[in-house]
């Protein structure tokens, strides 16, 4: 039986007084437990990844028959005027809620109606930015309706995905095309230097080889246009975040970067995450001194044959440049949106005019 702390929700109790079903709030025990019994997409879903993301996160969790059906990891945030729940989670693509994967539809309806759930989740609570295929979100989404919650979405972009699996059942990939081209910027790199390659997981990197992403990223187009703000290395508290996930012993083997060095400088690197059959490319960046050799292609190129020989069926690109991500087989693949759970009653009819004019669409109400 998982270790609950029942310190703000009743558990109910069946005939007998056994305990039956309700709300509690978890430990990160229980939690790692719920996780291991989700679907394989969501093994990332671990206390230290929403740790790494809010300090401030509570594991609300809907218990029955003494086992944890469900975890919504929740952290107070500010939208607008308002202070609303918000799922947490360290990055795209994994804001999610882990659900058992045998859990029915009668039991997640149980879990979404009621004071109760109000209670635990709020009258409002969002969960976002987040993939619309995520497992947990096609569970809910058709139950929100019937448990009294109206729900409004807000598309931002969409994802590029990579077939790795049925591109290789027709013909070698990365194509030859883009092997030959990556050696031959290579080669005029080698003129004027050693090139050489480090692989590196979570569980091996050491902090010389965040300083060399970080340094590399200092020395980007990134840097230049975004005062640092969206690199993931350089900018200090990002930098925090992907090390304390990586103290996970779980987690930290899904973590990987490629880095590409130049003598003895690193001028290029992709990193991301592993989990389930999907390849999560994350960042992919390089020094502007060495633009003029393609060394963020080249660099690319070596993570997707590296991915191909080690059989991963599906890259999932994020969002970005589809033109780009178009020459190595990429397509559009599933929307990355917000996603706001509103009371179904006055406050929803209240919200829906100031939430349409912020770009929110009802998608599902009573």
């Amino acid at each position: 039986m998982s270790m609950l702390m029942r310190q703000e929700y009743a558990i109910a109790a069946d005939d007998e007084g056994r305990p039956a079903q309700g709300w509690a709030v978890a430990d990160d025990a229980a939690l790692a437990a719920l996780v291991d019994a989700a679907a394989p997409l969501h093994a990332f879903l671990r206390p230290a990844w929403y740790r790494a993301a809010a300090s401030d996160v509570t594991f609300h969790v809907y218990e029955r028959d003494g086992e944890p059906v469900a975890a919504f990891p929740i952290a107070p945030r500010r939208m607008g005027p308002l202070t609303i729940n918000e799922v947490a989670g360290a990055y795209w693509p994994f804001r999610s809620v882990p659900i058992r994967e045998d859990a029915g539809d009668a039991i997640l309806l149980a879990m979404l109606s009621g004071s109760d759930a109000r209670a635990a989740l709020g009258k409002a609570w969002r969960v976002g930015p987040i993939q619309g295929n995520d497992p947990s979100i096609e569970r809910l989404l058709p139950l929100a309706a019937p448990a009294g919650w109206a729900v409004f979405k807000r598309t931002i972009s969409h994802s590029y995905d990579i077939d790795v699996a049925a591109l290789r059942a027709k013909k070698a990939w990365p194509s030859k095309s883009a092997i030959r081209q990556s050696r031959n910027y290579a080669n005029r790199l080698g003129r004027i230097g050693e090139v050489s390659y480090r692989k590196v997981t979570g569980a091996d990197w050491t902090a010389d080889d965040r300083d060399a992403l970080a340094r590399i990223e200092a020395e980007s187009w990134l840097a230049e246009i975004s005062d640092g703000a969206d690199t993931k290395f350089l900018d200090p508290e990002r930098r925090r975040m992907w090390e304390d996930a990586a103290r996970d012993p779980v987690l930290a083997p899904l973590m990987f970067a490629h880095i590409m060095y130049l003598d003895e400088a690193p001028i290029a690197f992709t990193f991301g995450l592993e989990v389930g059959d999907t390849r999560y490319q994350i960042a992919n960046n390089f020094s502007e001194k060495y633009k003029e050799y393609s060394p963020g292609r080249i660099i690319l190129t070596f993570d997707f044959a590296d991915a191909a020989e080690r059989g991963v069926p599906v890259i999932d690109w994020g969002a970005g440049d589809g033109g780009y991500k178009a020459r190595y087989g990429a397509k559009a693949g599933p929307e990355i949106c917000d996603l706001l759970f509103v009371d179904d009653g006055i406050l929803a009819r209240m919200a829906r005019p100031l939430l349409k004019r912020q770009g929110w669409e009802l998608i599902s109400d009573r």
